[in-house]
Formats: structure tokens, sequence, C-alpha cells
């Protein structure tokens, strides 16, 4: 009989999957229960960046009033670049279109009709980059978007884009990004996730400009308590009547 692991949450990065599926042990987790939560931190990061919050935010409780300091830029009729478009993707493109944004999508595993269908336009990755005011990131990890936000990637960005990753810290190469914000092409990120966490990249902190937050994605009350009961369901779903539900192995 087959042993189960519940992952309550979608990330599967902190479990060992081949050594699981040579054990037998079926692996599944709850990729739909923080999607919003995730969707909306996503949104009040690129909200951050785009009016300065933080750093406003600190030199107000400093007791300083730089109010001309902080000038920041609407995010109405701005273009939002997504790479990678599923759960939560399209939960951020809904809100975007909702602020008025235009969305670009990023994704070969999306048809033109099914990113049409969320209202917004499908392009590749090179013009994605040239035009998006915004970028966000919304895909796994693997070999193929490892590092896909690199030196030669960022150059190839608009002056000026913001950056927002609540997906995964291994898509962007994180010294490339600092150095470009340094040399001030990149105007700003907010990241919520780091190829090491906790981070120990010293050249991320104390940049101006760079918004850093400690894998809050899923980090709401609502989020922990419906992830709690789905992978809860599926465990009982499995163990009363054999129904493997959100499995990402297949062990023999």
């Amino acid at each position: 009989k087959l042993k189960v692991l519940g992952r309550a949450g979608i990330g599967v990065d902190n479990i060992d999957i081949d050594a699981a599926t040579n054990s037998g042990i079926v692996v599944m987790n709850t990729p739909f229960g923080n999607s919003i939560t995730t969707a909306e931190h996503t949104i009040s990061l690129m909200m951050s960046l785009a009016r300065n919050i933080p750093q406003a935010n600190e030199s107000t409780h400093s007791k300083k009033w730089e109010k001309s300091k902080f000038m920041g830029s609407e995010i109405f009729g701005k273009t939002l670049g997504m790479i990678g478009c599923g759960n939560i993707g399209s939960l951020v493109a809904e809100r975007s279109l909702g602020l008025k944004m235009k969305v670009l999508v990023y994704d070969p595993f999306l048809s033109d009709e099914q990113v049409k269908s969320i209202g917004a336009k499908k392009v590749d990755l090179e013009e994605l980059l040239q035009v998006s005011d915004f970028i966000t990131l919304h895909t796994p990890l693997t070999s193929e978007t490892s590092g896909i936000l690199n030196k030669d990637s960022l150059f190839k960005c608009k002056k000026g884009v913001r950056i927002i990753n609540c997906a995964r810290g291994g898509l962007i190469i994180e010294n490339d990004l600092v150095n470009s914000i340094k040399e001030g092409h990149v105007a700003g990120a907010a990241l919520d996730v780091f190829s090491e966490e906790p981070p120990k990249n010293e050249n991320l902190f104390g940049l101006s400009g760079l918004i850093l937050t400690p894998h809050l994605g899923a980090s709401t009350s609502e989020a922990q308590v419906n992830v709690a009961i789905q992978v809860s369901q599926q465990i009982c779903d499995y163990l009363l009547n054999q129904v493997i539900i959100n499995s990402i192995n297949v062990p023999p």
C-alpha cells in the first residue's frame, strides 16, 4: 500500500521527490489554497514599489518630512509583463486589469486563446522585456526558468522597469538584479523569495529601491486555514477511498 505525504501549500522544494517516489510515497500539495493570498501580496508589492511606501514609512518614523524625495509613479495605464500565468498569475492579471493596466503574458504552455480569455495578450519574452513597466514572475523553478532574469535579460528590459517576484527565488540572478538597480536601469524590485532562505547575500541588504519580505506570499490566516483543510481532506480521501488528488509524483 502506498504511503502519502501532504504539503500544505504549493511549493515542494523542501521535499526530496525522487527519494519519496523510490520509497513508494505519494507527495500531494495544495496548489489552490493560497493563490489569492499570494496574488494579493504581489499586488501589494507592486503598489509599494510604485509609491516608495516602505522607504517613506521608514523616513517618516525617523521624524523626517521628505515629501519630495519619494515621488512615485501611477500604475494606471502602465504595462504589466507576466512571466508565467498559472493559478496565481491569472489572479494577478485579473486584479491588474481592474487597476486599468495593460497585461502581457509570456507563457509557452498557454494558448493565445487562453491568455485572451483572461483579458491579456500573449507575447514572446523579448517583447515583454522591452515594453513592460512592471514585471512579475509566476512560474515554477525549472531548468528552463532558472535565472530567467539575469544580466542579459535585465539589460533588454525597458529602462525604469520595476520587478516583483513572489514565485521562486532562483528565477532571478540576485547579484545581476542588484547591479541593474545600482546602475539605474531597473528602477526598483520587490522580492518575497530568494535563492537561499533566509537570504544571506549581503548585496541585497540596505539597497534603496529594493523591497524585501520574508516569504510572506502565503502568510495570511485565511490561506493557512484553507491549505490545512485541503491537505487534510486530500489525505482522508486517499485513506478512505484510495483517491489521489494533486499528486506531484507517481511511485511504482
